[in-house]
């Protein structure tokens, strides 16, 4: 087959997989692997990974090894024709999804991937992990599922990862408007234990973890609020009370921050039960 003719006939996948075909795709379409091997000695196609390969005036994203190792999970099924949770493929977590995400900075020479039943592979640089996800857990980057990250953080609270690299994908993540504060403490409550924080209390685990990178709770609040209403850096938690500051406003950048001001005034308002008149 003509170099032309079988690039344009790879071109049905390729369009639409970050510029990658697999070898098993690339069948379907009666261009064989003597094509395929001419057009990658013709400079052509490249060989990404076994069975997986690109074409060589793609751009190259910064997660084409997760998406090609994605790709060849299911590799006779194009990309866009896989479910968000597909029951024969997966989803890219933990580390890999950190890195996908801009959170932290973990040592990530591997791709993970969560699939849905026990799986093998001899690459060793994949990892592939058994795990259950729905659908509110995953989310696509550019087409490819990946863990949300509130998913990211619990799974990798769950292998008890460095607490000082949870502690800054948090910050990262809540700065980024990626998690909420007011809903994070329920969400990592059942990782409290294994950080020495009382169990199930995630509102204690959270503080122990900030206090790993120099924070609080508080001070995390108060960064967003300076960051987003542009107050001096050195605004605290408070100064907050004099800050010319709307309900609503509070409401939309931070409900926990609304929350522990409308407690703190309950609390003042509250009368003592040890006076007496």
């Amino acid at each position: 087959m003509e170099a032309a003719r079988a690039l344009e006939l790879l071109g049905e996948y390729t369009a639409g997989q970050w510029g990658m075909v697999t070898t098993r795709q690339a069948l379907l379409l009666e261009v064989d692997d003597v094509t395929l091997h001419r057009l990658k000695a013709a400079g052509l196609l490249e060989t990404v990974r076994h069975g997986v390969h690109a074409v060589t005036s793609a751009a190259v994203p910064d997660a084409r090894p997760e998406q090609a190792v994605w790709l060849s999970l299911r590799p006779e099924v194009a990309a866009w024709e896989r479910p968000r949770i597909d029951p024969d493929g997966g989803v890219v977590s933990h580390e890999s999804a950190a890195r996908l995400h801009g959170l932290g900075d973990l040592p990530n020479d591997r791709v993970e991937i969560t699939v849905p039943r026990r799986r093998t592979t001899r690459d060793p640089n994949v990892f592939l992990r058994r795990g259950d996800l729905n659908e509110s857990e995953v989310m696509l980057l550019d087409g490819l599922p990946v863990t949300t990250p509130i998913r990211t953080i619990q799974d990798l609270l769950d292998r008890h990862a460095d607490a000082s690299h949870v502690a800054t994908m948090i910050r990262q993540a809540f700065e980024a408007g990626q998690i909420r504060l007011d809903e994070l403490p329920r969400q990592i409550s059942p990782y409290a234990r294994r950080y020495g924080a009382a169990p199930g209390d995630g509102a204690d685990l959270l503080e122990q973890l900030m206090a790993q990178i120099g924070l609080s709770v508080d001070d995390l609040a108060v960064r967003a609020l300076r960051d987003t209403l542009g107050w001096p850096t050195r605004s605290s938690w408070a100064d907050l009370r004099n800050k010319n500051i709307t309900w609503g406003e509070l409401a939309r950048i931070s409900p926990e921050i609304m929350r522990r001001v409308l407690d703190d005034a309950n609390q003042q308002a509250a009368p003592d039960p040890n006076d007496k008149e």
